[in-house]
């Protein structure tokens, strides 16, 4: 079995990254297992030169692989390899077979399948369908985050925040009011931010009566911080019969 080091040495020995040696990258890659010990400086510094190139020479399938076994090793933190130019060049690609392969990849590996690494990658991919005009797979993720058995539950209301402001921003109003309803049941802080975005859709949507009345039930939470509200089993059931009676 190849540890993350061998498949660093693998592509310095062959720099012309062609398709013996991604062939043999790839199988390498599906034969690792979690390795103890921490990956070096030199070696991070080696991975996130490595990664440019697989994605420039559109050797993405990869390039995740590389990512994933790196991000294996003894909890590197996020903040050491080059996530946000990898994630926005995997944002790229016209489907979300590659994305959905690096986040269930990261799920179900003991090492990496709890929040603290999957909310982060979530939302740089968040991020960069919305910067790139994609917001129908940036609905995806939600739904992928949103499922029984995510790792620990979401309660990261910057995460949240960023989907509802990025749907309104694109007119998917109905989406966003799905976000909120997971905020509202699972009794999160809803900011005075983003009471505003929902507010405003609405009313782009001709929706001045439902606008009206969402904004007096999330006014009559359990007060939070910086304005903002506690969910509560009022919005819920609001939230259910508006989305339960939308028709665009």
């Amino acid at each position: 079995m190849k540890s993350v080091t061998e498949k660093i040495r693998l592509f310095h020995r062959k720099p012309s990254l062609n398709p013996l040696a991604c062939r043999e990258f790839e199988t390498s890659a599906a034969t690792t297992t979690n390795s103890a010990a921490a990956l070096t400086d030199d070696e991070l510094n080696q991975i996130n030169a490595i990664i440019p190139r697989l994605c420039a020479s559109n050797h993405l399938k990869e390039a995740t692989s590389l990512i994933s076994a790196a991000l294996s090793t003894a909890n590197p933190p996020l903040t050491s390899l080059s996530l946000s130019p990898f994630i926005s060049t995997l944002a790229l690609e016209p489907d979300l077979t590659l994305p959905m392969h690096l986040l269930n990849t990261l799920k179900h590996n003991p090492n990496t399948g709890n929040p603290l690494f999957l909310l982060p990658i979530a939302k740089m991919f968040v991020s960069s369908f919305f910067r790139q005009g994609c917001p129908r797979k940036a609905v995806k993720i939600f739904q992928w985050v949103s499922r029984p058995d995510f790792p620990g539950g979401v309660e990261d209301l910057e995460f949240y925040a960023a989907l509802i402001d990025g749907f309104c921003r694109n007119w998917m109003v109905l989406d966003s009011l799905h976000v909120l309803r997971v905020m509202a049941s699972e009794n999160l802080v809803i900011g005075s931010e983003i009471k505003m975005w929902i507010y405003r859709g609405l009313l782009r949507e001709a929706r001045v009566r439902e606008a009206l009345e969402l904004n007096a039930a999330l006014g009559r939470g359990t007060p939070g911080s910086d304005g903002g509200t506690f969910g509560s089993k009022e919005v819920v059931d609001l939230l259910d019969q508006m989305i339960a009676t939308w028709v665009d």
